[in-house]
Formats: C-alpha cells, sequence, structure tokens
C-alpha cells in the first residue's frame, strides 16, 4: 500500500513539472525559498555558474514560469490583522457585468486576493483590515457600491493555519 501511494504522488509530482529539467525545478525551488538570492548563490545550489544561472532564470521568466518578485509583508503590523473573507454575488454574470465588478475590485486597496468562482457565488476575496470597523467602512463605502454587486457574505478568519505558496 506505501509503494502504491508513494508511486500516485511521485507521478503527481510528475505531471506537475513535466517540462522542466531537474536544473529548472532546483532553481525554481530555491527562488521560492529565497527570492533575493544572487545568481552566485542559486548556482552553487545547482552546480552552474553566476551568467549561466542567470541565463535560466531569465528563460524561466520569459516563458511565464516566475511571474514576478515579492516581499511578503506581515500585514498585522501594518495595522491590518483581521482576515475577511467574503461571497460575492453579482445581479448577473454577462461579460460586461464581470468586466466592471474586477475592474472596481483592483482599485480597493484591502483586497487581498479576488478569485472568479464556479458555484453558488461569483467571486471570493480575501480582505484585510485593522478591527471590525474598518471592515465596516470597507463593507459600505466600498465593496457594496462596486458595480453589479447584489449580495456579500462575510466570514471572519480566526487565525490562519497554514499560509503558503505551492512548493515545487
Amino acid at each position: 500500500m506505501n509503494k502504491k501511494t508513494s508511486f500516485k504522488s511521485s507521478e503527481t509530482q510528475d505531471n506537475r513539472t513535466a517540462g522542466f529539467d531537474s536544473v529548472e525545478l532546483e532553481i525554481i525551488r530555491a527562488l521560492q525559498r529565497k527570492g533575493r538570492a544572487t545568481n552566485e548563490e542559486i548556482g552553487d545550489l545547482v552546480g552552474l555558474s553566476p551568467s549561466a544561472t542567470s541565463r535560466r532564470i531569465h528563460s524561466l521568466e520569459s516563458r511565464g514560469v516566475i511571474v514576478g518578485y515579492q516581499a511578503m509583508i506581515d500585514h498585522g503590523v501594518l495595522g491590518a490583522s483581521v482576515t475577511v473573507f467574503v461571497r460575492v454575488t453579482l445581479e448577473r454574470q454577462s461579460a460586461t457585468a464581470l468586466q466592471s465588478f474586477e475592474s472596481a475590485i483592483r482599485r480597493c486597496n484591502s483586497v487581498a486576493s479576488c478569485h472568479l468562482m464556479a458555484g453558488d457565488y461569483d467571486y471570493m476575496l480575501q480582505v484585510k483590515v485593522a478591527d471590525m470597523g474598518d471592515y465596516e467602512r470597507v463593507h459600505q463605502q466600498e465593496l457594496s457600491r462596486f458595480p453589479g454587486v447584489r449580495r456579500l457574505e462575510s466570514n471572519f478568519a480566526v487565525r490562519e493555519v497554514v499560509g503558503r505558496e505551492i512548493k515545487i
């Protein structure tokens, strides 16, 4: 049974990483751990010169594998320690309605992520706010005023259990 389980998990891993050689995968892993690593540091890990490492990284960027670099921010330190998940239902799901909503949501700085959903509601938002009063402000002055919004359902997170990028 263990052999079968490990076979399935390695098969899944192979499907996710198909089209990448082992050096590319190691570069991706290194950048996931430390996005500010130098080409020399990554090259030491994967057995390449800094210039060859740089070429590999640029190739991954140009192929759209690496889409950017970001700093991981502790929102609590910045005064946005409350996470609210908001389910949004629109009045209609036409292309114009979706585009109008998406354009407006991009301008709301309290929205950490927005996902178009399949199922009972149209969008799932992750909102970061300071407290309940701050969320009330965001809800009244921004979210409820976005074009085409019919219904908002909010759930407050008690605490984050896992928060990470998916590792290769």
